[in-house]
């Protein structure tokens, strides 16, 4: 498909200086994603015989957006996501065998990090007794110790000292952060005896260690970075030491939709940007005005965290229907009316249907397949995108950077949102409500002209409970 061409200030982006940092903070549906290209491409064409460009995202299923939107075509420049980037990097130094990061799942379908944390916290009870800051659930040990991954704390006196940046919810005095890093050190010790040299979380610290140290000529002159509110400050720190002196950092992001770093800000990563390297568009041209109403609406909530970084976007041209508020009775009905209307309206355009877990999607596939609908799948497996008409199902996170026709969003009731284990692993529902909200906004802005959510039982408190926002209807069978 041909990428829309520059306009306004979108070329004066896409011919910034060759060498330096800048930041580009846009809205959903402003053209970051496309502008990255450009600018990639813009950068490449000026390159020397063996320099290249590094297009980085999160997301893996984005990453074959991306390719697929550029028809793979991109001299001298590597789309990747960043743990393909990280682990690229350790494996040409000679730091990364085959098996060497714990893997997301083991076979009981639990996150192996969070088994090992268990017997860490356990191993850890047995040395302090019953200490009240131990007996809190496994899932906060998990956050704060993904977070202190994130952050690049490497010592317990630095941890003591850190700003909690971005987990303001979770009440950790400082004379308890002994007991979490404890837990943590046990952690390691814990990976290391089961052969695990590192996990998806202390990758990149890993690699920004080694790049202070690699004298060696970078692989990259210049490094663009889509969706950049996703990557941890250690992440970013390493792009930056990625390229050479004369190379340049572009990032392009948008903390409305910051869903991974947990509102984590670029100018807590270190890149060197003045005021006049910072460009800011709030001209949405994907969504129609009723969508945008409602994603305005999302954002302005009271637990939505705001940030001096956030755009507030201007109101689309084009206009559309209302979205759809469907209530029902039970969950049964609601998941078929989802599926049925998906099978229809992906008939002639593109639809996704997108939800909070991955269990979620279980049985949604098991209703596609009776309608015989074989849908496109948002995740890391996905090798080649589909643009045609049809249905792609993935969660809220997996559709991060991708747009659609349509969007239908189920199961979104109050006992389904804010997600129970986020509230556990916050200890703070008002952390997992602006948590929340900011997947909801993620979900409802992929949609273009169309948009559906539907709940049984009481709607969720995360979207707005303006009536003039939707098209609402009352559904029993």
């Amino acid at each position: 498909m041909p990428l829309p061409t520059p306009e306004g200030r979108q070329k004066e982006v896409l011919c910034l200086p060759e060498k330096g940092h800048y930041v580009v903070l846009g809205t959903a549906g402003s053209g970051k994603t496309t502008l990255a290209i450009h600018r990639a491409a813009y950068l490449a064409n000026r390159l020397k015989s063996k320099e290249k460009v590094l297009l980085v995202t999160f997301n893996k299923s984005l990453v074959t957006y991306l390719n697929s939107l550029t028809e793979n075509n991109l001299y001298k420049v590597d789309v990747r996501n960043y743990h393909w980037f990280a682990r690229g990097y350790l494996d040409h130094r000679g730091m990364l065998g085959w098996g060497d990061i714990v893997p997301s799942m083991d076979y009981n379908k639990e996150n192996k990090k969070l088994t090992f944390i268990k017997q860490a916290i356990s191993e850890v009870t047995d040395v302090y007794c019953k200490n009240s800051t131990l007996s809190r659930a496994p899932e906060v040990f998990y956050e704060e110790i993904s977070w202190i991954q994130k952050m690049g704390i490497s010592s317990l006196d630095e941890y003591i000292d850190a700003e909690r940046i971005g987990r303001s919810g979770t009440r950790i005095t400082r004379d308890k952060r002994k007991y979490f890093f404890t837990v943590y050190e046990r952690y390691l010790d814990i990976r290391e005896r089961n052969d695990y040299r590192f996990d998806w979380d202390d990758l990149a610290h890993t690699v920004k260690s080694e790049l202070e140290n690699d004298n060696d000529d970078k692989m990259y002159k210049h490094i663009i970075i889509d969706e950049g509110q996703d990557l941890s400050p250690v992440m970013l720190q390493s792009l930056a030491l990625a390229v050479p002196e004369d190379g340049s950092i572009t990032f392009f992001g948008d903390v409305a939709q910051q869903i991974y770093g947990g509102r984590i800000s670029w100018r807590n990563a270190g890149l060197n940007v003045t005021k006049n390297e910072i460009w800011k568009f709030d001209q949405n041209y994907r969504n129609s005005k009723e969508i945008a109403d409602l994603a305005i609406a999302i954002s302005k909530q009271p637990f939505f965290k705001q940030s001096a970084d956030l755009v507030t976007p201007k109101e689309p041209v084009a206009s559309g229907p209302k979205p759809v508020l469907a209530e029902f009775h039970n969950e049964n009905t609601e998941l078929k009316w989802v599926v049925r209307n998906a099978a229809k309206l992906g008939e002639g355009q593109t639809v996704a249907i997108l939800m909070r877990t991955r269990q979620s999607l279980k049985k949604l596939r098991n209703l596609l397949k009776e309608q015989r609908v074989f849908p496109q799948e948002l995740d890391g497996d996905l090798k080649r995108w589909n643009s045609k008409p049809g249905v792609s199902i993935g969660t809220y996170h997996s559709a991060k950077g991708l747009e659609f026709d349509a969007v239908m969003i189920p199961y979104c009731s109050a006992d389904r949102l804010p997600d129970e284990d986020k509230i556990t692993a916050l200890e703070d529902r008002d952390e997992a409500l602006g948590e929340e909200s900011k997947l909801i906004y993620v979900a409802v802005t992929r949609a273009r002209r169309l948009l559906a959510m539907s709940y049984t039982g009481q709607v969720t408190e995360i979207i707005p409970q303006d009536d003039s926002l939707y098209l609402k209807r009352e559904i029993e069978k």
